[in-house]
């Protein structure tokens, strides 16, 4: 098990902090994902992953608590444009984990990005399509799970129709296998 050390500066206190802005809690996040970059293997892109996951999280946080409780994010479009543009940010980050070099992660970056018109088509188009069903499902499904809880929706569900979903869960996995790849931790 791995010890988890709280860092200071949770809390507006010290000289650290302005009466507006305390910088203690943003360093945490960015030290905290940038270690876990470095943890996840010893390459200048996983720092990146880190970090970008660190930039997010503390522009996140520094963003909510000057406009979170506006009226303007409290409507249903906005939110969904948040969680896309934040599906979007962490699509970019991953690029940075999967990458052998930074080479091979800007050519996905422009790609990705409509930027380069060279280059081979990685997926076949009906690939990309299932690809596309089952994101735009899960942000669905996230939309519709973001102001519940698991528990009660599953109890609220007939038992008929819990164990048709479970069984489709089920179907959807054995089917989607693929070829037999191994995990990205074994191949360090």
């Amino acid at each position: 098990m791995l010890p988890f050390v709280r860092l200071a500066g949770e809390r507006k206190s010290g000289a650290i902090c302005a009466s507006y802005f305390c910088a203690t809690p943003y360093a945490n996040l960015m030290t905290t994902m940038l270690l876990g970059g470095l943890w996840h293997g010893a390459s200048w892109t996983f720092v990146v992953w880190g970090g970008l996951h660190g930039v997010y999280l503390s522009a996140e946080r520094w963003l909510s608590g000057r406009f979170g409780r506006a009226a303007l994010w409290q409507h249903w479009a906005a939110r969904w444009a948040l969680g896309l543009l934040t599906y979007a940010l962490i699509n970019i980050t991953w690029v940075f984990f999967r990458a052998q070099d930074f080479a091979t992660a800007w050519r996905m970056l422009q790609a990705m990005l409509g930027l380069s018109l060279v280059g081979q088509q990685v997926l076949p188009m009906i690939d990309l399509i299932q690809v596309t069903g089952v994101t735009l499902l899960m942000l669905a499904a996230h939309g519709f799970m973001r102001d519940r809880e698991l528990h009660a929706v599953v109890m609220a569900l007939p038992r008929w129709l819990l164990g048709v979903v479970w069984g489709a869960m089920l179907w959807l996995i054995l089917i989607t296998q693929g070829e037999s790849h191994a995990f990205i931790y074994f191949q360090f």
